[in-house]
């Protein structure tokens, strides 16, 4: 029972964090044209070029979220179902890929009403401008209106293509047109997992040699030389061309550090030796990285979503002490009290957070309260002259507990406007992409408001989704 106390904590906090979630404004629906209208359908799809590397494409709308950003929720079919995605696009992906749709169907009026007889040499290259546009060929385009451009300066035609071949050229170098293969491939996490590979390379770089008991200053000197450089030249390598989000590259994060914790706890606990040991450590940190890559690729994680998940690390670990010293557990009994705490959070808060809309910042604003209120519990016990260590601690714990939930009320308005449906699939939607096809959540609050009387708090019990 005293173990459940650390995963009731966090899956506590994620689940005021569901409650307390912010009412974001209803976003508002844009057409990229009045012929295709607010919902861009299978044919449209086709007749303009639009979203080439979605596969099994059934339907897409567009949604203006604010002066600068949009977001693009489209439908894929698989067999019988149908599943929703989700992507943030910027305003100039948004406004070039109406650019392209207004010469696509200026292409179309052309061709609809032109006459080999009253077509001058002017007007042809318009034409001709045109056709290449409608077929997303912009370096063919953007040379012909330059040359119409300079050729028939005193034109209609000629004019047109002045004031267009500056637009061409940006459709011609843009990557992020929804007519470009890879236009919506998420990539903000590389970054920073290509930090994490650094300095997780410096740390394979040493516990190689150290592991195979090749401890001489030639082979600890390679290895800090040749760790951090190798591990992110391979990263770098093999991202490349990989989606990969914030939420993935965290959970990518998590699987190494929560593998190597693993790993040297267990060894440790087993009485093996120091080489034993780093060699544990190694190879569960190499297998955490490999088991996260395997599970990011068919589950999505969200930023907040992976942010949550990994708070269980510490915490686990920190609720694992508390009720290690509460039960009187020493050293080893100690240690493992603490590693499982870290599997029994990571994993709990990993299952109740899926669907959850918040920012990493708000998660870390949160993490800082339950950190500043088991400080705050330490410090009662030095003022209150506590000397009983099993007391002085379970004050602290509770502290954080507090600190926890205090985190999440008052952080409530933190994400308010935020773009926090980067998910690929609704959270009403489990049988979608919930983890293991179900998440369980405790839910506990009080009615009437006590923070925010305009927003009644969940009633207590226990909330299953399968």
């Amino acid at each position: 029972m005293r173990r459940t106390v650390g995963v009731g904590a966090l899956l506590l906090s994620v689940c005021l964090l569901r409650a307390g979630g912010v009412d974001a404004a209803q976003p508002e629906a844009v057409s990229l044209s009045p012929r295709i209208g607010p919902e861009i359908d299978a044919s449209e799809r086709a007749e303009y070029r639009l979203l080439p590397d979605i596969e099994d494409f059934e339907s897409a709308r567009i949604f203006r979220l604010a002066a600068e950003r949009y977001r693009i929720e489209y439908t894929t079919r698989e067999g019988d179902k149908l599943h929703r995605h989700a992507r943030g696009i910027a305003a100039e992906a948004y406004d070039l890929t109406r650019l392209h749709v207004e010469l696509v169907e200026a292409s179309l009026r052309e061709q609809a009403s032109a006459t080999p007889d009253s077509i001058a040499e002017a007007e042809s290259l318009r034409g001709l401008a045109l056709r290449y546009s409608a077929l997303g060929r912009y370096e063919a385009a953007s040379v012909i209106a330059e040359d119409l451009g300079s050729r028939f300066p005193d034109t209609e035609a000629g004019r047109w293509a002045t004031d267009l071949a500056p637009r061409l050229d940006r459709l011609r170098t843009g990557r992020r047109v929804l007519i470009r293969t890879g236009a919506l491939k998420q990539q903000d996490g590389r970054t920073e997992l290509l930090i994490f590979s650094g300095y997780y390379g410096l740390w394979l770089g040493v516990a190689t040699p150290i592991a195979l008991e090749a401890e001489s200053r030639e082979s600890i000197a390679a290895g800090l030389l040749l760790g951090g450089p190798a591990a992110f030249y391979l990263t770098s390598r093999l991202t490349r061309d990989t989606e990969l989000s914030r939420g993935r590259a965290a959970m990518i994060r998590l699987g190494g550090h929560l593998g190597t914790w693993q790993g040297l706890g267990w060894a440790a606990n087993g009485d093996g030796d120091g080489h034993d040991i780093v060699a544990a450590g190694e190879l569960a940190g190499l297998a955490g990285i490999a088991g996260a890559v395997a599970l990011t690729h068919s589950v999505n994680f969200t930023e907040g979503h992976a942010e949550i998940a990994s708070s269980g690390l510490p915490w686990g670990a920190w609720f694992g002490s508390v009720v290690a010293v509460i039960a009187g557990h020493e050293d080893d009994d100690a240690i493992r009290d603490m590693l499982i705490g870290s599997d029994l959070l990571v994993l709990g808060a990993g299952i109740a957070a899926h669907g959850v809309e918040a920012s990493r910042t708000r998660v870390r604003l949160v993490n800082l309260a339950g950190v500043l209120g088991g400080v705050f519990g330490l410090g009662i016990d030095l003022l209150s002259h506590v000397d009983d260590e099993e007391t002085a601690i379970g004050i602290a714990g509770l502290g954080s507990l507090a600190g926890l939930g205090v985190g999440v009320a008052l952080t409530s308005r933190v994400d308010r406007g935020r773009d926090l449906s980067a998910t690929p699939e609704p959270a009403a939607q489990p049988e979608d992409g919930a983890l293991f096809g179900f998440s369980i959540c405790p839910e506990m609050g009080i009615r009437g408001g006590v923070l925010d009387p305009r927003r009644p708090m969940a009633a207590i019990g226990l909330r299953a989704r399968f």
